[in-house]
């Protein structure tokens, strides 16, 4: 039995979440209205919940959320899923029709439609991204990894994007990863599968301890810029800055190599500057790459990848908690008490 109403949790403002009791959303022509089975939190949820709001993805206040597993419960007419079908769901959906996406670059789409609102019992998907971005959840994956595809999507666009940019096989190159939270940890694994020398870069003894047991050969306890910068002969043809702070990106333009790819991966504050030593990235032929969200590709790669590894990326995940402790999770991840927290709206 659905119940008359749903709880939402709603962003308010900086540092300000709150539980709202609203009714039951009836699906219209091609939606889907799910139940929620896990909404996992991430570096995005605790940089949106502590500056207040996100240059594109949402305005206050919103539906709070965006990593999310879930059984459809009602399906509208023309709708691509059915009652009783176990969906996860990616949080956009471009259009398919202009520039970017007939390129393949369906993540900078004119036309971007984003999803919030994950942390929910129940959450209604609209017609565009329930036609474009939800998938079935692979039969036995746990719905708390299967929720993860999201972030891991944005790493492997990462790697899809690095590669791109490298002359060289990956075997050859050394990877510098700047801080092992998820994100840097999932960017850690990918790279390490591709056997290129994996160094990680974090202050906290435990994240480097993650980091090796997600693939880092070499692990180096400090934060971004500490020191003068690397020496020539300990720089790297990948530096990749999973940090999202100006000092990270800094760290990881002047780790490079010749030739070398720096991805700018962490999201700066908006009107965040950034100074290069330009004689160096010019006559050393430098490549410093943008990197933002995912494409559908890179989603279905990210299952993939998630069904191939459950325990791995499963224990990223060290809290689990119901919907009404949800500020909790969040100062669980503020503390670095936890890399990842599940809400479980159903759970007992």
């Amino acid at each position: 039995m659905i119940p008359g109403h749903q709880t939402q949790a709603f962003l308010t403002g900086p540092g300000s979440v709150e539980l709202r009791r609203l009714p039951m959303p009836e699906p219209g022509a091609g939606e889907l209205l799910i139940r929620v089975d896990a909404a996992t939190t991430c570096g995005t949820d605790v940089k949106v919940y502590r500056r207040g709001g996100h240059p594109t993805m949402l305005a206050l206040p919103s539906p709070f959320g965006h990593e999310v597993t879930g059984t459809v419960v009602r399906a509208a007419a023309g709708a691509a899923h059915t009652e009783g079908d176990a969906v996860v769901v990616a949080n956009s959906a471009s259009c398919g029709e202009c520039q970017p996406c007939r390129h393949k670059r369906e993540n900078l789409c004119r036309n971007l439609v984003y999803l919030n609102g994950a942390f929910a019992d129940y959450l209604l998907i609209p017609e565009a991204i329930a036609r474009r971005s939800v998938h079935p959840r692979p039969d036995g994956l746990d719905p708390v990894v299967a929720a993860m595809a999201e972030p891991l999507a944005c790493a492997v666009h990462c790697l899809e994007r690095c590669l791109g940019a490298w002359s060289g096989p990956p075997t050859e190159a050394r990877t510098l990863v700047i801080g092992c939270g998820p994100l840097g940890l999932m960017l850690i694994d990918l790279f390490h599968s591709m056997r290129t020398h994996v160094c990680a870069l974090d202050p906290h003894p435990h994240r480097l301890e993650a980091a090796r047991s997600f693939g880092a050969a070499e692990t180096r306890p400090g934060r971004a810029g500490d020191g003068d910068g690397p020496a020539v002969e300990d720089s790297f043809d990948f530096a990749i800055d999973a940090t999202g702070t100006p000092t990270g990106w800094d760290h990881a333009v002047k780790s490079l190599a010749p030739g070398g790819v720096a991805a700018l991966f962490g999201g700066c504050r908006p009107g965040t500057d950034l100074v290069i030593d330009a004689e160096r990235v010019h006559y050393q032929e430098q490549t410093l790459l943008g990197v933002y969200h995912h494409r559908p590709s890179s989603f279905r790669a990210a299952l993939d990848r998630l069904i191939g590894a459950p325990e791995r990326y499963g224990a990223l995940v060290e809290r689990e908690l119901p919907l009404d402790r949800l500020t909790e999770a969040l100062d669980l991840m503020i503390g670095r008490h936890a890399l990842k927290v599940a809400i479980r709206p159903h759970s007992n």
